[in-house]
């Protein structure tokens, strides 16, 4: 399972990290520090930095990590990649997640 989490540290993300755990899962993370409680939890965990000029942390280089790792992913069993994202495409229709235009009130 892969795990972004950054400073401060998301707890539904560290419960699911230790659940997947717990469960034999194998988890990666990507998160900001040596010291994030992700490490622990973690196989492998992966640091970006997250300073900025700005007021606000960037989340730019964690989300370029992910994107690299889940293309690499993909690529290893790319048909069976398409089938799960077509899966997931479907069930996330099922739960009409996503719309193409603004939703009426009702």
């Amino acid at each position: 399972m892969l795990v972004i989490s950054i400073k401060p540290y998301a707890k539904n993300a560290l419960e699911l990290a230790q659940l997947a755990k717990e469960q034999g899962v194998g988890v990666v993370s990507i998160t900001d520090s040596e010291v994030s409680p992700l490490v622990a939890l973690s196989e492998q965990a992966v640091f970006c930095p997250t300073e900025s000029d700005s007021f606000f942390h960037t989340l730019t280089p964690a989300l370029a990590v992910s994107e690299v790792l889940c293309s690499l992913l993909a690529e290893f069993d790319r048909p069976k990649t398409l089938e799960a994202l077509q899966q997931a495409d479907e069930h996330l229709s099922h739960l009409t997640t996503y719309a193409t235009a603004i939703p009426r009130r009702q």
